[in-house]
């Protein structure tokens, strides 16, 4: 059993995580902001604790992560403004990773498919904070000290479960051979729960579209 730390505990994929995780013997921690989401989080098998991590500094993000195994980030601030999403999806993010750091815990992170710094979207596009913080936060990832795993799922969908297919560039800041495509926000909750539960993956970065190979598979191919 390991502890998990779910920072934006209230999100569609979080929501479908926590249940998956409780259901394997992990205790569940979801940090929301909103303490009306307590009650949904209790439902999905999860412990609520109500924190603003956009205000707390690294002391006081490491105080709430202390003795957990493992944080996954699935915050957001949902995009709009741009100063929001760079406080929440890179500094935020950022003060979580160095707090992981400093405890130990393996560092989960959902980014998106084609987090990148030469992502290619236009300044002008509504989406080009998004993508510029989370090429930032990833490098900042891949640079750390800790554990890590970079989830970066395509298109996300509310499809349901199934199977799933993983580019070949794991290790490299740039997709390989896969395109991006779309995958049910139920699958990557269930790739949420299977690198939970292999430690030894680490330093990874899983591009992911919907496919025909079971997840646990998948992710079985890459620890070999």
């Amino acid at each position: 059993m390991a502890k998990i730390v779910i920072i934006g505990g209230h999100g569609k994929i979080a929501l479908l995580a926590e249940p998956m995780l409780a259901a394997a013997g992990h205790e569940v921690t979801a940090v929301i902001r909103n303490p009306r989401h307590a009650p949904d989080v209790e439902q999905a098998g999860a412990r609520p604790k109500v924190a603003d991590v956009e205000k707390l500094d690294v002391l006081e993000l490491r105080d709430l992560i202390e003795g957990h195994d493992v944080v996954v980030w699935s915050a957001g601030a949902g995009g709009g403004d741009p100063q929001r999403t760079h406080a929440v999806d890179e500094a935020a993010a950022g003060r979580v990773l160095t707090a992981a750091e400093q405890t130990g815990a393996r560092f989960v992170m959902v980014s998106y498919f084609g987090a990148r710094p030469d992502h290619g979207i236009d300044p002008s596009n509504g989406f080009y904070a998004y993508a510029e913080a989370k090429a930032r936060v990833d490098a900042q990832i891949r640079e750390s000290a800790a554990s890590w795993v970079i989830l970066a799922p395509s298109t996300l969908t509310l499809d349901p479960e199934g199977g799933i297919e993983i580019d070949d560039s794991l290790t490299a800041a740039t997709p390989g051979a896969l395109r991006s495509g779309s995958i049910p926000r139920a699958t990557v909750a269930r790739l949420i729960a299977e690198v939970v539960d292999r430690p030894q993956l680490t330093g990874v970065t899983i591009r992911c579209n919907a496919g025909g190979t079971p997840v646990a598979e998948a992710l079985e191919r890459i620890a070999t």
